[in-house]
This record gives structure tokens, C-alpha cells and sequence, in this order.
């Protein structure tokens, strides 16, 4: 019989969220609220705690990145 091991995905709390994308906590809060741009379905709850696996930081990082570049080649044109 062969096993498989399934490597659990690093979940991140809210205040490492903002943390790492420069933003204020209650920001994160707000999106994880409204369901925009985290996939609501990725958030873990639990009792009142709330964690963001570290695929979604990623991809919301991925984002923002992508929307700064996009205003500075706008201000430079």
C-alpha cells in the first residue's frame, strides 16, 4: 500500500496579511467582509478567527503588484 502525505497549506492570520501587503489591518477585514478580492471560499473560520491561506496572499500580492506598475506607467506616459 502506497501513502500519500498531503502537505497542509500555511495559513495566515489577517494582521500577517497586512503586514506582508503593506496595508492596515482593518483593510483586510473589509475584504475578507465584502468577498472581493479574497475568494471567500479560501478563508478559514473558526470560532470568531479568521486565516487566509498563504495561496490567496499570493495571488492578492500578485494583484497589487500588477495594479502599482500599472499607475506608474500611466504617470510616466
Amino acid at each position: 500500500m502506497s501513502e500519500e502525505r498531503k502537505e497542509l497549506e500555511v495559513l495566515w492570520t489577517p494582521r500577517q496579511v497586512a503586514k506582508y501587503l503593506g496595508l492596515n489591518t482593518t483593510t483586510v477585514y473589509r475584504w475578507i467582509a465584502e468577498g472581493k478580492i479574497l475568494d471567500p471560499q479560501k478563508i478559514v473560520r473558526f470560532s470568531n478567527r479568521v486565516r487566509i491561506p498563504r495561496s490567496e496572499v499570493e495571488r492578492i500580492a500578485g494583484l497589487t503588484k500588477a495594479k502599482l506598475e500599472g499607475e506608474e506607467e500611466s504617470k510616466q506616459s
